[in-house]
């Protein structure tokens, strides 16, 4: 009797083995879960940071360069059009080879990238190497969410999300203010920074990180137990691994694998709250694009505070107090709110359970923009555009923190290719709206600027609601087939 047939005779459930034992991720002690749950949220802030850390260096571009501002919010534009591309290549490898190795490539080839911008002398070379940058930094956003859904069960995901969340939402406005110091040493000083950050947390990575995609652990794991059961470890091992886990060629590996992100965006739910996930995180550059508008001092016909350059960053610091706070709030509530509607419906847990914090978060944020918008075409006292910006961000932080655990939940184990469509729409947001939301604002003020926003947003407000009623009939119509 083979060893394969002697595990069978037993009546071993190899499925529900793994789910129990400590070697898969969702049981490895807390303090492993959450020390790579915290590289994970610094990867992905350090990656929207250096986005937004050359902002303020536009200026010395053009002048540099003798370019238009056009081209040169390009450096910024197509970073974030490869913080979107690189999910396309990166969450497929993470599902074929382990996420440890996508991130591992990914942070090597950031933190090269970052240090040529660093010497590079010319606009052409810098916009390359700033897109190679994107790309390569894309790891943490664009994988990030999929890694905690391997490490944390279903009910215990709010909270590490909510943190992790913060990352990603909080990098473009941290490396926006750093930007607006860091220039007046030098223009290099931004990315001098955050390739010394990025270098660390590159070893960060190498180190405390681990493998935690559960199919290639599992892989992994029945080999050894096959091992146990003989002498050996050779070709009956494999057996046994390619009887539970089938290996297949390379061409039915990259149409399955790598087409993955982008069928998963063809289905009809992941594509509308992909949707407006990409809405909300472009309602973050808005802010960063508006902020030096209203505070700074320049000479275009639109009101200002003309604060000197110094202080003119703390216009960023309302959209921390936010996200902060909505943070906390997701950290505190989500998982409560899971747990109970898992026992009020008698439930398992449905991922449509995640959508009461979107709905509320999508009331918000358009108000927010509403009363940001036109107390500053009011020039009221600059605390009242500064108080809607943290209630805009607040709404806005509650929508993108339970979007990415709905996103998650509902395709899982595909998490990282959603995540990547995801991302990919997002990213176009943020690279398209910097270079024309001054113009909008130039030409139509901050109140009807933020009013043509909100009205954008307010079609989906009921769609939370919808989804929760229906969601799960839904989701049987439009089944994803990997």
């Amino acid at each position: 009797m083979t060893a394969l047939e002697t595990i069978k005779s037993r009546g071993v459930d190899l499925q529900k083995e793994w789910t129990e034992s400590p070697e898969h991720p969702q049981n490895w002690p807390d303090r492993k879960r959450w020390t790579i749950a915290l590289v994970i949220a610094l990867t992905g802030f350090l990656s929207t940071a250096d986005s937004s850390v050359f902002v303020a260096d536009i200026p010395t571009v053009q002048d540099r360069y003798g370019a238009g501002k056009e081209l040169a919010t390009l450096t910024i534009s197509l970073y974030v059009v490869g913080l979107g591309c690189g999910p396309f290549v990166f969450a497929p490898l993470s599902e074929l080879y382990g996420r440890q190795r996508g991130y591992v490539v990914s942070m090597i080839g950031f933190t090269f990238t970052n240090l040529g911008c660093c010497f590079v002398d010319n606009l052409p070379g810098f916009i390359i190497l700033r897109f190679l940058a994107g790309f390569f930094g894309s790891s943490g956003p664009g994988l990030g969410v999929a890694t905690i859904s391997d490490l944390f069960k279903p009910y215990e995901r709010g909270r590490p999300i909510a943190i992790y969340g913060i990352g990603p939402m909080l990098g473009p406005v941290i490396g926006s203010l750093l930007g607006q110091w860091l220039v007046l040493l030098s223009w290099r000083w931004p990315m001098r920074l955050m390739t010394i950050l990025i270098g660390i947390n590159t070893c960060c990575v190498i180190l405390f990180m681990r493998e935690t995609y559960s199919p290639v652990l599992e892989r992994k794991w029945l080999a050894r137990m096959l091992a146990a059961e003989t002498s050996e470890k050779g070709g009956e091992a494999d057996a046994l691994v390619a009887s539970v886990a089938p290996q297949t060629s390379f061409r039915e590996l990259a149409v399955r694998t790598f087409t993955r992100p982008p069928r998963l965006l063809m289905n009809p739910i992941c594509a509308l709250f992909s949707s407006y996930y990409a809405i909300c995180y472009g309602g973050v550059y808005i802010f960063i694009v508006s902020t030096p508008l209203l505070y700074s001092r320049h000479e275009d016909n639109l009101f200002s505070y003309n604060w000197p350059a110094g202080t003119a960053g703390l216009g960023y610091v309302p959209i921390g107090v936010g996200f902060v706070g909505s943070a906390l709030t997701a950290a505190l509530t989500q998982d409560r709110i899971y747990k109970h509607l898992s026992r009020r419906f008698g439930t398992r847990g449905l991922p449509e359970y995640r959508l009461v914090l979107t709905q509320i978060g999508m009331i918000i944020f358009p108000a927010g923009l509403l009363m940001y918008g036109w107390t500053a075409q009011a020039q009221t006292h600059w605390i009242l555009p500064m108080i809607g910006s943290v209630v805009f961000s607040y709404g806005l932080m509650l929508c993108f923190n339970s979007l990415q655990n709905y996103l998650v939940d509902a395709f899982y184990p595909y998490g990282a290719a959603a995540m990547a469509g995801a991302t990919l729409l997002r990213s176009v947001t943020g690279a398209i709206l910097p270079i024309f939301s001054p113009i909008m604002y130039k030409n139509l003020g901050y109140g009807i600027g933020n009013t043509i926003i909100a009205c954008v947003l307010l079609p989906a407000i009921p769609a939370p609601f919808i989804v929760f009623k229906a969601g799960e009939r839904l989701r049987e119509r439009w089944k994803f087939k990997p």
